[in-house]
């Protein structure tokens, strides 16, 4: 009998994800694959993992700008909720697609990390940047009309970890 592989990885062109929701942080699981494909030499878990990333990368861009898979998820089939959008999706993208853009040398991949910058600039559905200047903190959401008080560790890390990306890219952090 033929063993099945534990990795589960989705064939389906319009859903090619290996789960049936996307949550959090979903951009790590493409970089985890495409990772597994360079360091073992499987092409073929690389070319997954770069269209993992290339589906989510597109699904989570609207209007020329991020709107990332809010907080309560995402499923096949679902209306897509725009808000409760968290810094961690972003820093998510932004992280993946620098690993794409290593791996494969293809610069394109960067667009993503620019996008992630913007985002966090106010270049998202609202219009509100997350960045506390006051404080140097990040907001831990962006809803509809406002961003969230809080600051957590979690999104302020995310921000200065996207800020760090476009930076090494010569992105200035304030526009």
């Amino acid at each position: 009998m033929a063993r099945r592989s534990r990795c589960a990885v989705a064939t389906d062109a319009a859903w090619p994800w290996p789960a049936p929701r996307l949550s959090y942080a979903n951009a790590a699981i493409a970089e985890a694959v495409i990772v597994t494909g360079q360091k073992l030499g499987r092409d073929h878990l690389l070319r997954n993992g770069l269209r993992m990333l290339d589906w989510l990368l597109a699904g989570e861009t609207r209007n020329g700008h991020l709107s990332v898979v809010p907080a309560g998820g995402w499923g096949r089939g679902e209306d897509r909720p725009a808000f409760d959008q968290h810094p961690s999706q972003v820093a998510a993208l932004a992280d993946a697609c620098m690993r794409a853009a290593a791996v494969t040398g293809d610069s394109t991949w960067l667009t993503g990390v620019e996008l992630s910058v913007t985002w966090l600039l106010g270049d998202n559905d609202a219009g509100i940047a997350m960045l506390d200047p006051a404080t140097g903190g990040c907001s831990d959401a962006l809803s509809r009309t406002s961003r969230s008080r809080n600051q957590g560790a979690e999104s302020t890390l995310a921000m200065i970890s996207v800020l760090q990306q476009g930076r090494s890219m010569g992105i200035a952090a304030a526009r």
